[in-house]
């Protein structure tokens, strides 16, 4: 997925939809846990948190995107610590 500055949001009404997404947390919470995964998640995160003040739909699809490829990376990092 490709963020630019064209999806922002442009009505009002866009805008208030996403003020109640918690975008910011979302991607510190990311940030931290990069910092015990690996360099690709650095590189999708700090493509996202450009639009950390002016995001719009698309920007949190792509976050969500993000969460879910490390919530298979920890399935399988749980798999992997339980069977050894």
């Amino acid at each position: 997925m490709k963020l630019s500055k064209t999806q922002i949001p442009t009505t009002t009404e866009n805008r208030k939809r996403m003020k109640v997404i918690p975008y910011a947390s979302v991607i510190g919470s990311i940030k931290y846990v990069m910092l015990c995964t690996r360099p690709i998640v650095y590189l999708a995160l700090s493509l996202a948190r450009e639009y950390n003040f002016d995001l719009g739909v698309d920007h949190w699809t792509a976050v969500k995107i993000i969460l879910r490829g490390l919530r298979k990376y920890f399935s399988v990092m749980e798999v992997i610590k339980s069977s050894s």
